[in-house]
């Protein structure tokens, strides 16, 4: 009889566990629910098998080599082929919102991401200038990284596509971190927490950890492993600045702007440059799209709403930090020698009937073919000027 009342148990606690896991969590056994893997170079890379009910209609959206695509990319690249490259955050990737602060709104398709409508428009555009070509854009975004993980990324990885040119669509991760001595050290997000929980012998992270291998075949241990992550991310994990230091408000802004994307992400994209020139690719920096950039006269009711949603939410400085940085990027780039426009404004009174933003700065179907419509004029400059076109063409 103990023994039935130990399996009857047994039972019952995996059957509530089902229950949550999946009505709860929108979660199933295995790894189908993590958009993200841990990556060792990286800090972290896209599943190849995420799905979710309510994110993805239970359909994948990563390639099987970690890109937001349903296809593969062939390999060798093909001599009628012109590849590019799109790179960048949670915005070029093109994810949605959980729905806590903002409206649910799943992640994109990956028909309705900015790779999608600019492959779509330069295949247009470029059709009688570049006869028999096959413009592929492949996006290459991964949600919270910053532009030194363009750099780890291509270097790992992307090199071996061949590339004829990356675009990148940055600017929230890590262009308004100013304050920020050391944008890498200062990262702490994925394996980087990982390492230093384990490093320090973290109970929740050891137990998280332990959990994760029978979290595969029980719904008891899954539960207790989603748990045990919430845990370890609440009481062990290292903050995750996003912000900078709103203090240099009060001093020296300009010089402290300046001095953070020296260390940061002008670094990062002379360092492309630079392995630009050696692989033989060309590359373009645009500001991604912020909600509170916008005019909110050219901005529908939706967006209106999301707009202040945004302003209650950020931080003391964080709007002011932003305001003030973005009118001084483009001498920043210039000075630099690093390609650069300014995208971060979409709306337009003729949109006003359109919903632009999922959140602070993630894109809508709508938003997302707004912001290709914008690059495709600098791409196909880019393209002409880049010196790889006609001897793809011929």
């Amino acid at each position: 009889m103990i023994l039935i009342y130990v399996v009857f148990l047994a039972l019952l606690i995996e059957l509530l566990s089902y229950v949550a896991v999946v009505h709860v969590f929108d979660n199933a056994l295995g790894g189908r629910a993590e958009r993200h893997l841990y990556s060792s170079i990286r800090g972290h890379e896209l599943n190849p098998d995420y799905r979710r009910e309510f994110d993805t209609g239970g359909e994948r959206i990563h390639s099987d080599q970690g890109f937001r695509r349903d296809t593969a990319v062939l390999l060798p690249k093909p001599q009628d082929t012109y590849r590019i490259f799109l790179m960048g955050g949670s915005t070029a990737y093109a994810i949605g919102s959980q729905g806590s602060v903002y409206p649910e709104h799943p992640t994109l398709t990956n028909q309705e991401t900015v790779s999608h409508f600019l492959e779509q428009d330069l295949r247009a555009e470029l059709q009688d200038e570049m006869p028999g070509v096959n413009i592929e854009v492949i996006n290459a975004g991964v949600a919270a990284y910053h532009s030194f993980q363009h750099v780890l990324y291509f270097y790992e990885t992307l090199y071996e596509y061949e590339p004829d040119m990356i675009v990148f669509l940055d600017g929230h991760n890590d262009f308004y971190n100013v304050g920020i001595k050391n944008p890498i050290q200062s990262y702490g997000y994925s394996s980087a927490r990982m390492v230093d929980a384990l490093n320090e012998r973290k109970p929740f992270f050891a137990t998280y950890a332990f959990l994760r291998a029978p979290a595969d075949y029980s719904y008891t241990f899954k539960l207790a492993s989603k748990l045990t992550q919430g845990l370890y991310d609440r009481y062990e994990a290292p903050s995750y600045n996003t912000e900078g230091d709103a203090t240099a408000l009060e001093r020296d802004f300009s010089a402290e702007l300046a001095e953070t994307a020296r260390v940061g992400f002008l670094r990062n994209y002379k360092l492309i440059e630079t392995l630009g020139d050696y692989h033989g690719f060309c590359y373009q920096v645009f500001l991604q799209p912020e909600v509170v950039f916008e005019d909110t006269a050219n901005l529908g009711a939706v967006d209106r709403e999301i707009a202040q949603i945004t302003r209650d939410r950020y931080s003391p400085g964080r709007e002011e930090i932003m305001k003030r940085a973005r009118p001084a990027f483009p001498a920043l780039f210039e000075q630099a020698g690093v390609p650069f426009t300014d995208i971060g404004e979409i709306a337009d009174p003729a949109h006003q009937d359109k919903v632009l933003y999922v959140d602070y700065t993630h894109l809508t179907p709508e938003g997302s073919k707004l912001v290709a419509d914008r690059m495709l004029p600098v791409v196909v400059e880019a393209i002409a000027g880049c010196g790889n076109a006609v001897e793809v063409s011929q």
